[in-house]
């Protein structure tokens, strides 16, 4: 049998403003949500990087994708730098050599925010301890050392709290970082269920890990200020989840909890009501290592079922509204993005079949291209949707699709005019409405050409039982007037 895995913990917050791929779950509640519409077809727009024995997660900030490139097999004096490429061409920035002492691991990024980036050579199963450093994210020079050692590795990842500092989970401690300085914050300590993926998530004020408890498996919930326990630990495979991040405690948080066994194999939803995280629904999962799960721009959760599909679930019901059918893998460790279209994109974290995908929203292929070994080197979505997908040797690739150059005004969250009822949405989208009160949001894509128009609008978010119309027209403040008046007329 094999041993308990509990992965992909992971919230769904609010709404993903930032471009940016700052960790190996894209933000801080790791869900894979990008604001970014990523790539059309498999167009490579740029190729080739250091070579490496294995394919670690790459992470974006801006114009620059961050990776580790590992040279050799640990024990390691030097080598497997951390290298910086520039995200619109792949050329190399900088590269830095991580200090390596006596029984050091190789080395892993933990992530990149606010130009700095976080890497270390701890890790293999919490054995090794090691410093976490801060590298600058333009030169790649050391800002600081943190002052005490840790042992998180390459397959827990990290979180960021709002102001920046990282916070690292591993399998017998948590630590908060301050990002200036690389003092500790505070320290908690914990009972991971694995050895390995044992980061945590957060959402709204809370940082939610997956723990081994007496009687079975629970999720504790620590205070992200002081890193104080704040709940009681559900039983068994316990999933919770929180969204405070306006104001709202709606969000989820989800669990995959496998170990190989159809009888015990669930994916978990949880909602935190604040005094207690309770269970909203559960569905059989499949076998898995390492993962990554996804959330759509409409809440849809994707997560690997039985049979090698990828299911796409109602958040409300945990029922299954698409499948991606069988796919083709010979290890899985699933990673899952969806871009701001609710396209999703997958990789199967396989050896000899490592593959990447890309579905509609509703599961259905639209690409898929071969990564030998790909292990966890993909998927990262950044600026201007660029899909950075790493592999082993020098196959490192960006993909592209050139995007409508639009530039956004008018908004209904209260930066320029306010609202017709003063309701106004969350930053970047329109005016609260009674199906969504964050306010609905429009994307668009392809190119605005009349030779080859391919400009797509796509809009989400909307009343489900009333009319949505685009207005086409030169003078913004006439557009503006047309709109406030339709939605007066319409009672928005």
């Amino acid at each position: 049998m094999q041993p308990t895995r509990l992965l992909a913990l992971f919230v769904l917050a609010a709404p993903v403003l930032a471009s940016d791929w700052g960790n190996a779950g894209g933000n801080a509640g790791r869900n894979g949500l990008s604001a970014e519409v990523g790539p059309d077809s498999a167009g490579v727009l740029w190729s080739g990087g250091r070579s490496s024995i294995i394919a670690w997660q790459p992470v974006i900030e801006s114009s620059r994708v961050f990776l580790v490139r590992q040279s050799s097999f640990p024990p390691e004096t030097t080598g497997s730098p951390v290298v910086c490429q520039d995200l619109d061409t792949g050329a190399e920035l900088w590269a830095t050599n991580v200090p390596a002492n006596t029984g050091d691991w190789t080395t892993w990024i933990a992530g990149v925010n606010a130009g700095r980036v976080y890497a270390s050579r701890s890790g293999n199963g919490a054995s090794i301890s090691a410093p976490l450093y801060c590298l600058d994210a333009a030169s790649g020079a050391v800002l600081w050392v943190s002052t005490v050692n840790q042992n998180a590795g390459a397959y827990d990842g990290v979180v960021f709290a709002a102001n920046g500092d990282p916070v690292v989970a591993s399998f017998h401690d948590i630590w908060r970082f301050d990002h200036t300085s690389g003092a500790v914050v505070w320290s908690a300590s914990r009972v991971g269920s694995v050895s390995g993926d044992c980061g945590g998530a957060i959402g709204g004020d809370a940082l939610y890990v997956a723990d081994a408890v007496v009687g079975g498996h629970a999720i504790k919930k620590f205070d992200l200020a002081s890193g104080a326990f704040s709940l009681p630990e559900p039983r068994d495979g316990g999933l919770h989840d929180p969204d405070h991040a306006d104001g709202r405690p709606d969000g989820t948080i989800y669990l995959s909890r496998v170990q190989n066994n159809v009888a015990v194999d669930f994916f978990f939803a949880f909602q935190d009501s604040g005094s207690a995280l309770v269970e909203k629904w559960h569905v059989p999962a499949g076998y898995s290592y390492a993962s990554e799960f996804g959330v759509g721009p409409d809440g849809s959760v994707y997560h690997l079922a039985p049979g090698d599909e990828i299911h796409r679930l109602d958040p409300a019901t945990g029922a299954t509204t698409a499948s991606s059918g069988p796919l083709a893998h010979d290890t899985w460790a699933p990673r899952i993005a969806a871009d701001a279209l609710g396209r999703v994109f997958v990789s199967n974290g396989g050896f000899a079949n490592g593959r990447f995908f890309s579905f509609d929203a509703d599961l259905t292929p639209r690409w898929s291209i071969a990564v030998p070994n790909i292990n966890i080197g993909a998927p990262a979505i950044g600026r201007d949707g660029t899909l950075v997908v790493a592999g082993v040797g020098t196959n490192v690739k960006a993909y592209r699709t050139a995007q409508a150059n639009l530039a956004p005004f008018c908004f209904g969250d209260g930066s320029s005019a306010a609202c017709p009822c003063g309701n106004s949405g969350a930053t970047g989208r329109g005016c609260a409405n009674s199906a969504q009160p964050t306010g609905a949001r429009l994307v668009a894509s392809g190119a605005a050409s009349l030779a080859h128009d391919t400009l797509v609008l796509t809009s989400s978010g909307e009343l489900s039982s009333a009319l949505s119309i685009f207005l086409q027209g030169t003078r913004r403040s006439r557009l503006f007037r047309s709109a406030t008046a339709c939605a007066a007329r319409a009672g928005a």
